[in-house]
């Protein structure tokens, strides 16, 4: 007998494709992945919670040099204009542009320094031994939206944008905001929420056993997998998590389809009305997102131009091209190949905060612009529209369900 068949075996559902699948104790650096669509379910290799509430506290101490000290500096006519995060969006709130200013502070200010704060609060239940349902949960829903990485891209395409017109200076503490951006990206390679939930809820981590004919279900906010109990005077949830369990049905695409037709709409706006206006002399040139590239093609900036390009156009397009294309397959119930359904939803998972890039941009060229000089920067009425239609898009494909996907391969009569 070998020794992989001798070590207790335990079960857990994947969120992915609804699998039940046997795992394994694992031995130290080891991980399951699921059989049928290879997701990660368990896994030994993780950073410990001190070490991560230690980068979290980095985070804390570098953010006022990284968000409130000017990064870069524009050199006009021997005075000096410096452009912060935090600068730029203060800027755009007090000249009427106050709700495109919230979606860029909550990217870029808010969420990053919630995302800090949840950690080391994370760390304060452990020591205090308190169940910490509610940060765990609120850290899986502000961890996709911290954006520092965007922001950073952000700052070189606005270097580009604005050499043309003057001196340009990269401060000091531009460094902080790069480390910051570092630490950041370090946290989402090793913070795996899943096993955070294990480590504070140790006695419900994997079902030990259970009978073929009952149904297991798998928890959508903590990956809970467990045996679903209906009682018709109560609504089933999750043990753990006490999170309402809603099966992958055609009706829970209602609120899929809701957002994903409210973005399109709005990228219709976002496309045709001018997203920026730059006067130069007092004659005014209004920029929608395509003509921004062509501006930088014709400067010879292929590169800047490529990258404002894919975050502003290829992005935006192609995510609601996937997302109309994956809800048409679940409707109708087209078997195409499952490898690329799903390739698709994890593309369009990672692509789709990059187009927040353009947000980010406006708000460094309103800081670093000022009006009443002989150049002069304003935000068209197109960043509004884009920018909702990112949050809608983005919320649309986080509400997918890809079980929905599987289920259409799972019953051969339909």
């Amino acid at each position: 007998m070998t020794a992989v068949s001798i070590k207790k075996r335990e079960y857990t559902c994947c969120l992915t494709c609804n699998e039940v699948v046997s795992i394994p104790t694992l031995n130290p650096q080891e991980f399951a992945k699921c059989p049928r669509c290879h997701t990660l379910l368990r896994t030994q290799k993780k950073w410990s919670l001190t070490r991560c509430t230690f980068i979290a506290c980095g985070i804390l101490l570098l953010i006022p040099f990284a968000l409130f000290s000017p990064l870069i500096s524009l050199n006009l006519f021997g005075s000096p204009i410096d452009a912060s995060v935090w600068s730029g969006i203060w800027k755009m709130a007090t000249e009427d542009y106050a709700y495109t200013a919230f979606l860029v502070f909550l990217c870029a200010v808010f969420i990053p320094i919630c995302f800090a704060l949840l950690i080391i609060g994370l760390k304060i239940a452990d020591v205090l031994q308190i169940k910490p349902r509610h940060i765990l949960l609120t850290l899986g829903y502000v961890k996709p939206w911290v954006m520092l990485d965007v922001y950073l891209i952000s700052l070189l395409v606005t270097m580009f944008k604005v050499r043309q017109y003057a001196e340009l200076n990269v401060n000091f503490y531009i460094i902080a905001f790069v480390f910051i951006t570092i630490l950041v990206t370090l946290l989402f390679i090793h913070l795996n929420i899943k096993t955070l939930w294990e480590y504070f809820y140790p006695e419900q981590t994997l079902l030990s056993d259970f009978s073929p004919q009952e149904n297991i279900c798998c928890c959508s906010k903590c990956e809970y997998s467990f045996v679903l109990t209906h009682n018709v005077e109560k609504e089933s949830s999750c043990p753990r998590c006490n999170t309402k369990i809603n099966s992958p049905t055609q009706e829970s695409l209602q609120a899929v389809w809701a957002t994903l037709l409210t973005g399109i709409i709005m990228l219709f706006p976002a496309n045709f009305l001018p997203i920026s206006v730059v006067y130069v002399n007092g004659v005014a040139t209004e920029d929608t997102l395509m003509s921004g590239v062509l501006g930088f093609i014709s400067s010879g900036n292929y590169f800047i131009a490529f990258i404002v390009f894919t975050a502003s156009i290829f992005v935006p397009i192609s995510k609601v091209a996937i997302m109309l294309y994956l809800l048409i397959c679940v409707h109708f119930n087209l078997r195409h190949s499952i490898k690329w359904k799903m390739r698709l939803l994890h593309f369009v998972h990672f692509i789709g905060r990059w187009s927040m890039l353009d947000l980010f941009v406006l708000a460094l060229m309103m800081s670093l612009v000022t009006r009443g000089q002989i150049i002069d920067f304003s935000v068209g009425p197109a960043a509004f529209y884009f920018g909702i239609a990112v949050f809608l898009t983005m919320i649309s494909s986080s509400l997918f369900d890809s079980r929905l996907i599987w289920k259409i391969y799972d019953n051969p009569t339909r």
